[in-house]
């Protein structure tokens, strides 16, 4: 099977690897009706064998009320949402879902550690809403517990307003910090949520105090809330935020540097903008166009893998289990991102500046190493981690047509004649492209062929 640069541009920025089922289903279906259904994820049968694995994560299933029960009920939900982030981004058929809740999670931030036992519900409403209504989601993040409690608005009475949701409501959320509000704006924005807080037996966890609320009239970005009102001021503010052009040219802009580049043409920023006010906020019709936009196919190899996308990614290529949960974690720690463990509001940046580093660097050489070789064998044999990379072999005859072949399938292209060189070299032991392939050759040099392949810049980089 053969895809056109374009076809596996657009897998890899989808999530896919440009090889296996979404190869298949994309030359079958073409791009446009490909990433149609991609768009509705509902319609996708699962893989089976993710299917039964996600099935498995019962706790991300619990109330938070019951969760918090739980024994180590946080900790142990924190590893299965983990597991099943990773899952759902390297092996689920339904990618661009996991994408675009990837994307939300880091757009709507709140810590593993802030959202306590609140922190399955809140990934399961965003993901809920992730290929919806942008304006449902925005209301659904702002009742929810896990943000009111993390950005202090469960404390915000009218008597001592506490504008640290309101302002990162604003920044962050939707208008972005140019987005011409002022201070005068956030202080009002703080007055119209206040009473906004939660409750332990209140549906959901939200609750309104009207007891709390500023019931004074209000001037926000030059709209008047007249006096007299309760909930209905912060329903106004939400609803005004989620209808505004700086919003739409906000979240336009974040979603071009998630799925583009970190410099996204202005043309195409503005009219994924001018997409989202003229689909009132719905997230389709904007996805639609930016897979379909000359920008987005001409940034090929433009952005770089975070660390836990190159980490799903890996895993998808090589299979490798992690048996042990403190191997996983200590993993994305010495990948330098920790799941959900960014301090700030802002969420992790995206840009590549930020995880380019010599230690970041070397720190993806060194996993790429231990998943390929350590995890390839014995699982008693201490590392925690299991992968049977032969299952992964493309046929092959002779070590050069298979170096050609693994290239393709991990890279979506064939290696530069250099690379090529360097590849058979070393995996033929220096006999050439012409050796023959043989079971005990590939045994020795399988794991040092895939390390090298995901460790290679045309892996990082999409």
């Amino acid at each position: 099977m053969s895809l056109s640069q374009n076809e596996t541009h657009l897998l890899l920025r989808i999530g896919f690897l440009p090889s296996g089922w979404a190869a298949e289903r994309l030359q079958a279906l073409g791009a446009e009706a490909f990433v149609e259904e991609q768009l509705q994820p509902e319609r996708i049968p699962e893989d089976p064998e993710v299917a039964r694995k996600l099935a498995r994560l019962k706790l991300l299933e619990m109330e938070p009320r019951l969760l918090a029960r739980a024994f180590d009920g946080e900790g142990r939900a924190y590893v299965e949402l983990l597991r099943r982030h990773l899952w759902r981004n390297g092996q689920s058929r339904r990618r661009l879902e996991a994408r675009m809740a990837a994307f939300w999670t880091n757009h709507f931030y709140v810590p593993a550690e802030a959202a306590g036992h609140h922190l399955a519900d809140y990934h399961r409403t965003l993901e809920r809403h992730a290929l919806g209504s942008f304006r449902d989601l925005l209301f659904a993040v702002a009742r929810h517990p896990a943000m009111l409690t993390y950005l202090n608005n469960d404390s915000n009475v009218a008597e001592h307003p506490n504008e640290n949701y309101a302002r990162e409501l604003l920044e962050l959320h939707t208008l972005g910090v140019d987005g011409g509000y002022t201070e005068q704006d956030v202080k009002e924005a703080a007055r119209a949520l206040t009473g906004w807080t939660t409750h332990p037996r209140a549906i959901g966890g939200f609750f309104f105090n009207p007891d709390a609320h500023d019931k004074g009239n209000k001037t926000i970005l030059g709209r008047t809330f007249p006096a007299g009102r309760g909930i209905e001021d912060g329903l106004a503010l939400l609803d005004l935020l989620a209808r505004h052009p700086g919003t739409a040219r906000f979240v336009a802009t974040k979603l071009a540097l998630w799925f583009v580049s970190d410099a996204p043409p202005e043309g195409l920023v503005r009219r994924l903008a001018d997409v989202f006010l003229r689909a009132r906020g719905e997230l389709r019709p904007v996805l639609r166009a930016l897979f379909s936009a000359p920008e987005f196919y001409a940034a090929r190899g433009q952005r770089l893998r975070s660390p836990i996308e190159f980490l799903a990614a890996a895993i998808e290529v090589t299979g490798v289990a992690f048996l042990d949960d403190w191997i996983l974690l200590d993993t994305l720690n010495r990948l330098e991102q920790p799941f959900l463990g960014w301090k700030t509001p802002d969420g992790y940046p995206t840009r590549a500046r930020a995880w380019s580093s010599t230690s970041g660097l070397l720190a993806r050489w060194q996993v790429a190493l231990e998943l390929a070789q350590e995890a390839d064998g014995d699982p008693e044999g201490g590392w925690g981690l299991l992968s049977h990379l032969e299952n992964r072999d493309p046929a092959a005859r002779t070590v050069g047509e298979w170096v050609d072949k693994a290239t393709r399938q991990v890279w979506g292209r064939e290696p530069s004649g250099a690379q090529l060189a360097a590849l058979v070299d070393y995996t033929s032991d220096g006999q050439g492209a012409g050796r023959p392939l043989t079971p005990t050759l590939a045994g020795r040099k399988r794991g040092g062929l895939y390390a090298l392949l995901l460790a290679a810049p045309e892996f990082q980089w999409t």
